[in-house]
């Protein structure tokens, strides 16, 4: 009997024991899901602090361990995250971007914070590269976005801004293409035609002196040409010519029948706004033997065009000198003049050009001969071309 009270104390004893080994197991299981509580709510401080406590009375408990340096590692990743919002805050984005790299792979709630941090470091470095490239500030631009690739690596939309903004540099840095020449506009006045009115009119702005307002001008000695049908035959070779060289060319009349007086057809180049003011004549004279090519132009001392006086002498001289050239005529001179009428209602450069003599037997012949005709529109072209290169 002795013998089975020893064992029944035994049992007693060892069931006490267990029942207090449940209950603190029982008690652990409850505390770790109290520490994983603080884990799930973010505190990560407090639940370091509650494992290390925990450890107090239970050193050799992995799983304790374990919680504890997990809640460390969280506990430390946020203050990296608040450390790198801070270094952004002061604009110290290299800085920032370097803590970021130290958020744990565990910390899910930090790594998306992490991902919008490192977004706001890529916004500002774009905003920055953009605000600079909007002052034409490119290179500062370029720099700004290269030293973020220097600490970020390779980044999509880091490199498209790069691309855009060394493409803009590039065409801000180019000249833009020289716009098109404007064409020059001649306008071509075939002298003279089928009939003269002989009312009168101004010799020029604002002049008590009237002159007849066209006549149908000379005729050939021997050709019986109309003076008014040679000048249109040559003006309209001349104006194809000038069309053919890329020149805008209008004709104050392209037929015979018109009845256009000398200050209408300065009127015409005037609202034409040309560049150059041409007026196409034969020459006559009573004596036969008088030959030769001719220019006209007003003065310095003209009352009403002065002002025009040099460029259009340049003019009559280019003119001249070419057509003398080209065909091998006689010289008539370059001479002044300062009552026409034509002249004198200008607002451009402008030249009368005496083509020949219809008075003279072998110039009449030449006047109405194609070649001929050909080489003093060659001629015209040349000292238009000529007279064009210095003006811009």
């Amino acid at each position: 009997m002795k013998k089975y009270g020893i064992l029944l104390l035994l049992l007693s004893l060892f069931l006490g024991i267990s029942g207090c080994a449940s209950d603190r197991r029982e008690e652990l299981k409850e505390k770790l899901l109290q520490g994983e509580a603080l884990i799930a709510m973010e505190k990560f401080e407090e639940a370091e602090t509650f494992f290390e406590a925990l450890l107090v009375d239970n050193p050799d408990n992995i799983t304790i361990m374990e919680k504890r340096d997990f809640s460390r590692e969280l506990k430390l990743s946020r203050e990296k995250l608040q450390e790198a919002s801070d270094l952004l805050e002061d604009e110290q984005y290299a800085e920032a971007f370097a803590v970021l790299k130290e958020i744990s792979k565990n910390d899910e709630g930090g790594l998306e914070s992490k991902e919008n941090l490192l977004q706001d470091i890529q916004g500002a470095y774009l905003t920055k590269a953009e605000s600079l490239a909007g002052e034409n500030r490119y290179a500062e631009a370029l720099a700004e976005l290269e030293e973020y690739l220097t600490f970020a690596g390779e980044d999509e939309k880091i490199m498209a801004a790069l691309e855009d903004i060394k493409e803009r540099k590039i065409a801000y840095e180019t000249p833009p293409p020289e716009p098109p020449p404007v064409p020059k506009i001649i306008v071509i006045d075939p002298g003279h035609q089928l009939k003269g009115n002989y009312a009168k009119e101004p010799v020029g702005p604002g002049s008590a002196i009237l002159k007849t307002k066209v006549s149908s001008g000379t005729q050939g000695r021997v050709t019986r040409v109309p003076e008014y049908v040679l000048n249109l035959q040559i003006s309209v070779k001349l104006r194809d010519r000038l069309q053919a060289e890329g020149y805008t060319v209008i004709l104050t009349r392209e037929s015979h029948d018109v009845n256009l007086s000398n200050k209408e057809r300065a009127e015409m180049a005037n609202g034409a706004k040309a560049d150059l003011f041409l007026r196409i004549h034969a020459n006559g004279n009573d004596d036969p033997s008088v030959s030769g090519i001719m220019t006209i132009y007003p003065s310095l001392e003209n009352p009403f065009v002065a002002a025009l006086s040099p460029e259009s002498l340049r003019l009559s001289t280019l003119l001249h000198d070419e057509m003398v050239k080209v065909t091998g005529t006689k010289s008539g001179g370059i001479r002044a003049m300062d009552d026409l009428t034509g002249i004198n209602w200008a607002q451009m450069p402008v030249s009368l050009v005496e083509l020949g003599y219809m008075s003279n037997p072998e110039e009449d012949v030449l006047l109405s001969t194609p070649q001929y005709q050909d080489q003093l529109v060659e001629g015209l072209v040349r000292g238009i071309q000529r007279f064009f290169e210095n003006l811009p």
